[in-house]
């Protein structure tokens, strides 16, 4: 299936497969309902983080814009448990502002301090995520009890305060970069100087937000004398305060300006614990399909997570331009959906198609090997373009899509030739 609008492009499409590299492209026009152009549009390929714009749809079609996540505070006898409901964006300011709360309703002292995780299985990580890329820090465990998106970052600036937020820090020196949490203390191993910074994931991300709480309370005038750890919520236990998280669509916004993975999948597993009562990946999957199904679209294609990090995902560009075709019924959806995809000059379109600025609303994916882009430019031109297994330099293949954009869904001749 190919249609171009030039031989010029035509060349360029044969010299990209010519080198081994597979490109899947489409544009259309929303608004008179027609192909602009595409060159075999149902190519299933690795969509990369533009997966992010099916998890967004999706869960605007689920929970609607200003929904919100909520965490709960349940007393039992002198124990203080905590339920999870999956917001993705706890922070340790937010720990302190439910500590004051506490304090407020005449609470001094509790026991034990429990968490039940139950709204989520197991599971920390989908299928196809590679095992060498678990220590990076946009690949964290996904748990619905998670702080500082299951991520820590310290700097020099803060070691010798010997403190991170809530929880204290240990420097060991090593030739080797790792930590462990033992109790509420934070054991850094690494070359460390005035000039670096270290990353990590957060391996046990219950553990971590259980120690900052705890600290957080004490420091907020309640004293907690252990962390248990898990436990299930006894049926009889009284809950005492509810934590509600950002509006919905503020939270896509967020994840798609940084492309966070985290956030892609707790949204995914919250959507299947909303519908089927049960967070994993393969019930999430399934609601996530059925509700694509109810709005025209094809769902035979291959996912496996919400974020597009798993290399067993494969999808066409069409399907993205169907999902644009169902959310542009809705005139108030459609802007809605828009509204939370990135703009040029933001995110990590900081430095990329700035001549369209105020017109384009888009989504980037970058994975070893493949480049995406999809959008919406002047909300009418809807467009998806996949290039994947290249061995060399991304950055020409984003500056040929970056290229395509300009020439087909904005009618514009790109600042430098196609590729270049």
């Amino acid at each position: 299936m190919i249609f171009l609008l030039s031989l010029n492009l035509d060349s360029l499409i044969k010299e990209i497969e010519n080198e081994g590299t597979t490109i899947s492209f489409i544009f259309y026009d929303l608004k008179n309902d027609s192909i602009i152009a595409y060159y075999f549009p149902n190519r299933r390929l690795p969509p990369a983080s533009i997966q992010k714009v099916i998890t967004t749809f999706t869960a605007l079609k689920v929970f609607k814009r200003n929904f919100s996540f909520k965490t709960y505070f349940f007393k039992y006898k002198d124990e203080l448990y905590i339920f999870p409901n999956g917001d993705p964006l706890l922070k340790d300011s937010d720990l302190n502002v439910i500590s004051k709360k506490i304090y407020e309703l005449g609470y001094r002292k509790f026991s034990k301090l429990y968490y039940d995780d139950s709204y989520f299985t197991k599971s920390k990580y989908p299928k196809g995520w590679f095992w060498d890329e678990l220590d990076e820090s946009y690949a964290p465990p996904i748990r619905p009890l998670v702080l500082n998106e299951g991520i820590f970052t310290l700097t020099y600036k803060s070691a010798p305060k010997h403190n991170f937020n809530n929880l204290y820090v240990k420097i060991v020196k090593s030739n080797i970069s790792k930590y462990e949490i033992i109790n509420d203390t934070i054991v850094v191993y690494g070359d460390f100087n005035r000039i670096s910074s270290l990353t990590f994931p957060q391996n046990e991300p219950e553990q971590f937000f259980l120690w900052s709480f705890k600290n957080a309370l004490y420091r907020n005038g309640i004293i907690v004398d252990s962390v248990a750890g898990f436990k299930q919520l006894p049926d009889d236990a009284i809950l005492i305060y509810t934590y509600e998280s950002k509006p919905l669509d503020s939270i896509l916004k967020y994840m798609n300006l940084v492309s966070s993975n985290l956030i892609a999948e707790m949204i995914l597993r919250s959507i299947g614990a909303w519908i089927y009562s049960k967070g994993d990946w393969e019930n999430s999957i399934k609601a996530l399909k059925n509700i694509l199904y109810l709005e025209g679209v094809d769902t035979n294609f291959i996912m496996f997570d919400g974020s597009g990090l798993s290399r067993y995902n494969l999808i066409s560009p069409m399907t993205f331009i169907q999902i644009y075709k169902s959310a542009y019924k809705d005139k108030e959806f459609f802007r809605n959906f828009l509204n939370v995809l990135v703009e040029p000059g933001e995110g990590t379109l900081k430095n990329r198609l700035k001549e369209l600025k105020g017109r384009l609303k888009a989504k980037t994916g970058t994975l070893r090997n493949t480049v995406s882009l999809t959008g919406v430019i002047d909300e009418k031109i809807a467009f998806c373009i996949i290039i994947y297994g290249f061995n060399n330099n991304a950055q020409k293949y984003r500056n040929i899509i970056d290229s395509l954009v300009l020439m087909l869904g904005a009618g514009l001749e790109p600042a430098s030739p196609v590729g270049q």
